[in-house]
């Protein structure tokens, strides 16, 4: 992967959940994202590593690829978001390391605690501000600091999320949380500590009244993005703003290189409906792939990630090749209108390659 290529990532477009037609997308669906592709070449397909007794990463697909456009060197669940995030804010992220903490509902059924989407609570400013002020001081106690940061999501600093791998908070949604705790089924060293007073956070949310007139409790949290900033990464003396790398589109620079995040796939994903994803499919190509068909046929060199649950496929721009000519040629009936055959071949070859590109078969998971 390039560091120095504009770079397009895209969340959750690899399809891996149930209800996929094996039709889908229809020959005349996804026309930009088809014509995207006939400019590029697939540089890779990389699924990620299983951590330890769990069936995926930690990180999710997406995350590592955005990390690895920006330099950045880490273990499985360390990439330091949270010290980029620091960084931003310029809380003097290279004193030590840091977290994201975030307010969350856990749905306990049957034993089994499953994590919810922490979008759904809808906290509101003053909520949040008040569980600031309730949590600060067992932080403290701790020797944890805490910062302010986002509507629901705050940051910790303490030398103990150095090296602590985290899982990803979208990596749970969804799921038993159990095995994705920090420190797993055997937590040891400062793991224990944070499931100590994540535990003491649970029971000071059981009764506090935020939560007396909720739908929806609050009741846990979560930490994740930790890690120490390196010296020699990309991000570590930028200016820009790198708190919305994981969760928005807007365009980054860093140096020379360009990295955009798309998360117009994500909610669907998450909620496993098929319909909205290939939904928000549909206007992804009409306006994201459209303007890159277009940058493609000007010869620009960039490359996209397509990321999903488990794995990622990457693009780079290629120059065109004959079959590809002969591709974007037939592919337009006012061109070839007496010519059926070709374009048949082309429509189907593309419909073809499209969903194996697409829809990807999921990995079995026992926890």
């Amino acid at each position: 992967m390039s560091f120095d290529l504009p770079t397009w990532v895209v969340p959750y477009a690899l399809w891996s959940g149930p209800s996929a037609p094996a039709n889908w997308p229809a020959n005349d669906a996804l026309p930009f994202l088809r014509q995207c592709l006939r400019h590029m070449h697939r540089t890779s397909v990389i699924h990620e590593v299983p951590h330890g007794p769990l069936p995926t990463s930690l990180s999710m697909p997406h995350e590592v690829a955005q990390a690895k456009a920006l330099g950045l060197d880490f273990a499985d669940g360390c990439i330091a978001w949270a010290a980029i995030a620091a960084a931003d804010q310029h809380l003097s992220a290279n004193r030590s390391a840091w977290a994201f903490v975030s307010l969350c509902n856990w749905h306990v059924s049957h034993g089994q605690a499953t994590m919810g989407d922490p979008t759904h609570l809808q906290i509101d400013s003053d909520t949040d501000a008040q569980l600031f002020e309730a949590m600060q001081d067992f932080f403290a106690q701790d020797g944890i600091a805490l910062y302010p940061f986002a509507t629901g999501q705050w940051l910790v600093q303490s030398d103990v999320f150095e090296n602590l791998p985290t899982a990803s908070l979208d990596r749970v949604i969804g799921r038993n949380i159990d095995p994705w705790l920090v420190g797993g089924v055997s937590p040891t060293g400062p793991a224990t500590l944070l499931r100590r007073l994540q535990n003491e956070m649970q029971m000071l949310l059981y009764t506090h009244p935020v939560n007396a007139n909720r739908g929806l409790a609050i009741n846990s949290l979560w930490w994740h993005g930790a890690g120490g900033l390196p010296s020699d990464s990309k991000v570590s003396n930028t200016k820009d703003n790198l708190a919305n790398l994981t969760c928005t589109s807007s365009l980054q620079t860093f140096n020379e290189a360009q990295l955009q995040a798309i998360s117009n796939l994500r909610n669907a994903t998450l909620q496993q409906d098929w319909q909205a994803w290939a939904h928000a499919w549909n206007l992804l190509d009409k306006t994201l792939f459209a303007d890159l068909h277009q940058r493609a046929q000007q010869g620009d060199a960039m490359q996209i990630v397509l990321g999903g649950e488990h794995a990622r496929h990457m693009y780079e721009t290629r120059p065109a090749s004959a079959w590809s000519r002969v591709q974007s040629i037939v592919a337009w009936p006012d061109i070839w209108p007496s010519n059926a055959f070709l374009q048949s071949v082309a429509t189907r070859f593309g419909a073809t390659a499209l969903h194996e590109r697409l829809v990807v078969p999921s990995i079995a998971e026992d926890i």
